[in-house]
C-alpha cells in the first residue's frame, strides 16, 4: 500500500498570532522594563520587536487570501489564581513590582500595530500553549482548518508549546522563522532546529506569502 505523505495545506490554513502583547514586544512593556533594569538577564528587545512587521505582513496576506487570522494572548487575573504556569519561578505574582499580562491592563493588550479585525477570534490562554484548556481546536475545526501557520513570541516557550499542541491535535504546522523571536537569539536558533526536526515546516515570511498567493491563483 502506497504511503502518501501529508504536508501542509496552505489553502486550508489559519494564521495563529501568539502573545504579541504590549508586555512582550512594546518598548514600554514588561519585558522591556526587565531589559533596562536587569541587563544581565539578556533580554534582546530589538530581536523581539523585529517580529512586528513580519507578523503584520502575514496577517494582511492571510486576510487578502480569505484565510482566518486567530489571535492567542496570555492573560491572568491580578492574583494569578488562574495561571497555569509556574509564574513564581520568574518573579511574577501578586507581590511583583508591576503587573505583567494581567487582564484589563495595557500590558496584556495586543499591540496597536496588530489589533484584531472585526470577526477575528482572540483566544485567551492561562498557560504556555494555545491549545491547552482553550477553545482553539474547536474554532479551527469549525473553520475547516488543517494547517496552522504560527508566529509570535517567544520561540522557546509559548510559540513552541503551541506548535507541539497543534501536532498533538493532528494539525500540520508551519513555523515562520523571521516572524518569531526569543529573548535570546542563540536559544531561538536552537529551538528552530528542534521544530524543523519533527514538529513543523520552518519557513520564512516570503515563502508563506508566496504559498498563499499560489493557492489563491490556483483557485482562480
Amino acid at each position: 500500500m502506497e504511503n502518501t505523505m501529508m504536508g501542509p495545506e496552505i489553502a486550508k490554513s489559519a494564521l495563529l498570532i501568539v502573545d504579541m502583547e504590549n508586555d512582550f514586544v512594546h518598548p514600554e512593556g514588561g519585558f522591556a522594563h526587565i531589559a533596562r533594569e536587569a541587563p544581565a538577564a539578556g533580554f534582546d528587545m530589538p530581536f523581539l520587536m523585529r517580529t512586528i512587521p513580519h507578523v503584520k505582513r502575514l496577517a494582511d496576506a492571510f486576510r487578502t487570501a480569505g484565510r482566518p487570522v486567530v489571535y492567542i494572548a496570555h492573560m491572568v487575573k491580578p492574583d494569578y489564581s488562574d495561571a497555569q504556569f509556574p509564574y513564581w519561578r520568574i518573579g511574577l505574582g501578586p507581590g511583583a513590582s508591576r503587573p505583567f499580562i494581567v487582564e484589563g491592563t495595557w500590558g496584556a493588550q495586543i499591540i496597536d500595530a496588530l489589533q484584531p479585525r472585526a470577526g477575528e477570534h482572540l483566544v485567551i490562554k492561562k498557560g504556555f500553549g494555545g491549545f491547552a484548556n482553550t477553545p482553539l481546536d474547536t474554532i479551527l475545526r469549525t473553520m475547516g482548518v488543517t494547517t496552522c501557520v504560527v508566529v509570535g513570541v517567544t520561540t522557546c516557550v509559548c510559540v513552541s508549546t503551541t506548535v507541539r499542541g497543534g501536532v498533538e491535535h493532528n494539525y500540520r504546522m508551519i513555523l515562520v522563522k523571521d516572524a518569531v523571536a526569543e529573548v535570546n537569539r542563540e536559544t531561538h536558533e536552537g529551538e528552530l532546529q528542534t521544530m524543523a526536526r519533527l514538529f513543523a515546516d520552518v519557513k520564512t515570511t516570503d515563502e508563506v506569502v508566496a504559498m498563499l498567493a499560489s493557492a489563491k491563483a490556483a483557485r482562480n
